[in-house]
């Protein structure tokens, strides 16, 4: 049987899935220990990263890990036991005050208040807790007889407990090869979208875990501590318990809440007593939601609490305490299973509909061009390149996309008429297309209804309401074609932006992934630098410069695929991201307009020569065929020049929105 063809691999896939899922269930009670152990080292696989980058090899790093690792947890069980023992002895010893304060004050109270008869005999309660606690020691005396029985499973327990350690080693010393090992055996006919996938997954999980780890330790203090400072008994279980429940939405809180308003009541027998403890639970909620969870976590993961309950209760019930373990990775997988099948539906001809009838139509009137905005009405910000910025409000921006066109980062002096309109067209067209694959920048509100009566024909048509947000400080630049700088790049050094290439490719050639390869936003009359990985990583941090990449790409891919089927290949573009206030990311600035991207024909491509474009590259060529200095001031454009490029502008939006 061949399974060259890509249905016969579609249908290897899902018998491979089918069989994997059986032998999981079957195997779901001995493999605990493995996928803990596994679970530990993706967590801890980016300190062993950090320290081999400070010189040591991977077994010494993934030692020193691990034996730091065991030291922590040995040194909190050692600390945390014997307080849980002596506040449960605590416990037991003061229960029966705490029932006759129940007989004779509470149940009396709350008789009066709710006009019922509550009549329950706490002698007897009191009785069978005293009898129960005396035969404690003659239950201990009847298990031991039994404990032969049940021999084999503690020592099964043991056995579990101590291989976690030794498959977190192994696992964590070889992550690097086990993930290219795995990487390799995807058909490569499959490995753009399935590596997308993996990376999509690897940074909900990897962020809500890590963060939710670090979310739990500060309010296990948190809790631990306020509820110590007044001078609540059991304040270490409870605030403990509260903390390391909390990634169960609302769980950890609501027991914790009941546990400490249960024990404040019988403690200090007052309302006086109680309010204190509900104070540390209010402000504790207050601080994870508006505080920790934001700087720790951030609202980017997108696991809805939902999504988490179901998962450990659905994994829970199917496969026990391993099916708990399952759960947060099922999840994450599901919650991009999904975005991605609402993306597919967004593209869908059953939600389309009559859609592009809303952008289908193009800038026809040919109107004066607009070289820079006078709007009075609101503070000006920034004139950038192509597009002034105003102050709407502390949460709103105005940005007006002028007609006037940016080549080699110098502003011409001769604007290209209708040019705003039609990118602003095209930007609103692939924000609407893309939104499931990441969020951006728009607000929804009309230009016109943020200026007055008399500065709307500026506005009109080439302007967008934004949201305020923090830019990034690289420019993400995405490669699909070898040309421009990259080819001459490739043609010196064999590589782009010192990424290296196969030999032999040509002028045009399609790469064999797309090519991630930022760079720095430039001032206004200065040049983008080009910058490798590492330095966007330093600028970004490494969690974030991956979420870019990523994103990037995905947000290309999308975009070429449609674009293909409108007879237009997007040879490269830039993409810029910005930041909310709780970190999460957005597509801000233009988006595959012919400003910021390389449009090509299709029916005119030919690989080994530069193809005729739909973007700006028609007034660029011009300009290296003028003997320009690629400084400013920028020559003036022939009326011949200026005709094409609104052509050709205009061209592009009829292509992708008809």
């Amino acid at each position: 049987m061949s399974f060259s063809r890509p249905e016969n691999l579609t249908w290897l896939a899902l018998v491979v899935s089918l069989v994997l899922a059986a032998l999981i269930f079957v195997l779901a009670p001995v493999l605990t220990p493995f996928l803990a152990g596994a679970l530990l080292a993706y967590i801890f696989d980016p300190l062993a990263d950090r320290l081999q980058k400070l010189g040591l090899g991977r077994t010494l790093a993934t030692l020193l890990v691990l034996v730091s690792v065991g030291v922590v947890a040995v040194g909190l069980v050692l600390l945390v036991i014997p307080l849980f023992a002596s506040q449960i002895q605590v416990l037991a010893e003061r229960l029966p005050a705490y029932l006759g304060w129940v007989q004779h004050d509470l149940l009396p109270s709350l008789a009066g208040l709710l006009g019922l008869d509550l009549n329950v005999d706490m002698s007897a309660v009191r009785d069978w807790l005293a009898q129960h606690a005396q035969s404690a020691g003659s239950a201990a005396t009847q298990f031991l007889p039994k404990l032969g029985n049940g021999a084999l499973a503690i020592m099964s327990a043991l056995v579990n407990l101590l291989l976690i350690p030794v498959v977190m080693f192994y696992m964590l010393r070889d992550w690097d090869t086990l993930v290219a090992r795995i990487d390799h055996l995807v058909p490569r006919s499959w490995h753009e979208p399935v590596s997308g996938l993996a990376r999509e997954i690897d940074r909900v999980l990897s962020e809500f875990m890590r963060g939710q780890l670090s979310v739990m330790v500060v309010m296990s203090v948190f809790y631990s501590l306020g509820l110590w400072l007044v001078k609540l008994d059991f304040a270490l279980p409870i605030g403990i318990l509260t903390g390391m429940l909390g990634f169960i939405p609302f769980v950890g809180a609501s027991l914790g809440l009941l546990l400490g308003v249960l024990e404040a009541s019988l403690q200090f027998q007052t309302l006086a007593g109680v309010l204190p403890v509900l104070g540390v639970f209010i402000a504790g909620q207050v601080i994870e939601g508006m505080v920790v969870t934001p700087k720790l976590v951030g609202h980017r993961i997108g696991l809805h609490p939902v999504i988490v309950i179901f998962a450990l209760a659905a994994f829970g019930q199917l496969f026990g305490f391993f099916g708990v373990l399952l759960a947060l990775p099922m999840a994450a997988a599901l919650l991009v299973a999904l975005r991605h099948l609402r993306a597919a539906y967004l593209e869908s001809p059953a939600y389309q509909g009559g859609y592009n009838a809303k952008l289908s139509s193009p800038v026809t009137a040919m109107n004066p061009p607009l070289f820079e905005t006078a709007i009075k009405s609101l503070p000006l910000l920034s004139r950038g390149k192509v597009r002034d910025i105003y102050a709407v409000d502390e949460k709103r921006l105005l940005i007006v996309t002028t007609d006037r066109l940016s080549a080699f980062d110098v502003v011409m002096p001769t604007p290209i008429p209708d040019k705003g309109r039609v990118l602003t067209a095209v930007s609103q067209f692939w924000f609407d297309r893309l939104a499931g694959i990441l969020p951006n920048q728009l607000t929804g509100d009309a230009p016109e209804s943020v200026v007055a009566a008399d500065e709307r024909d500026q506005v009109a048509g080439r302007a967008m309401v934004v949201k305020r947000l923090k830019p990034l400080p690289v420019e993400a630049i995405v490669r699909g074609y070898l040309v421009g700088s990259g080819w001459k790049e490739y043609q010196a050094r064999g590589s782009v932006c010192g990424i290296a290439l196969p030999p032999g490719l040509r002028q045009a050639d399609k790469l064999p992934q797309p090519l991630f390869t930022p760079s720095t936003k430039a001032e206004l009359g200065a040049h983008d630098e080009n910058i490798n990985y590492a330095r966007c990583e330093a600028l970004l941090t490494r969690e974030l410069a991956a979420q870019v990449r990523d994103a990037a790409i995905a947000l290309y891919s999308r975009a070429a695929d449609y674009a293909a089927s409108r007879g237009i290949i997007i040879a490269d573009t830039k993409f810029e991201f910005g930041l909310d206030e709780s970190g999460r990311l957005h597509l801000i600035d233009e988006v595959l307009t012919p400003d910021s991207s390389r449009f090509w024909p299709a029916d005119q491509y030919r690989p080994g020569a530069n193809p005729p474009s739909f973007d700006k590259q028609y007034v660029r060529d011009w300009l290296e065929a003028s003997g320009w200095n690629k400084q400013a001031p920028g020559p003036a454009l022939p009326d011949e020049v200026v005709a094409q490029t609104a052509a050709k502008y205009q061209e592009a939006l009829t292509r992708l929105t008809t």
